[in-house]
């Protein structure tokens, strides 16, 4: 009888947890969309739903990155686990593509980490700022 309680809480724990994964995973795709400004690389990148995957272009460049603008960099980003987005970051210049993965650290900052394909060690970390909530 013990046995099948303890079973039972733990089986209802799970289903919670799912559950609330799901909903906070919504809210996730809510917050990520928007135009994101990027201090180092001096661009604004808007990010995009389509079909609950993900896009990024640069709409906006300073005078020295102008070439750029249109440049798709983030590509079929999916929302996982503990509101974790990963996808593909093409580098605007060199054409170069990596694997990234973006997550949320308050609702106007994006922590952006770029991972080298196939050795999977950081290739960049950047943190981006929401302009348009």
């Amino acid at each position: 009888m013990m046995v099948s309680f303890v079973l039972l809480v733990v089986a209802s724990g799970l289903v919670i947890f799912f559950v609330r994964e799901q909903f906070l995973g919504a809210d996730f795709q809510h917050s990520l969309v928007g135009v994101w400004f990027s201090e180092q690389m001096n661009v604004r990148v808007l990010i995009y739903d389509v079909d609950s995957v993900f896009q990024g272009s640069v709409v906006w460049a300073d005078s020295a990155n102008n070439s750029i603008l249109g440049t798709r960099v983030l590509e079929n980003l999916k929302v996982g686990m503990f509101k974790k987005c990963k996808g593909s970051y093409i580098d605007p210049v060199s054409a170069k593509e990596f694997d990234v993965t973006l997550q949320l650290k308050n609702k106007s900052v994006l922590k952006v980490t770029t991972f080298h394909k196939n050795t999977h060690e950081v290739a960049f970390a950047q943190e981006w700022k929401l302009i348009r909530p």
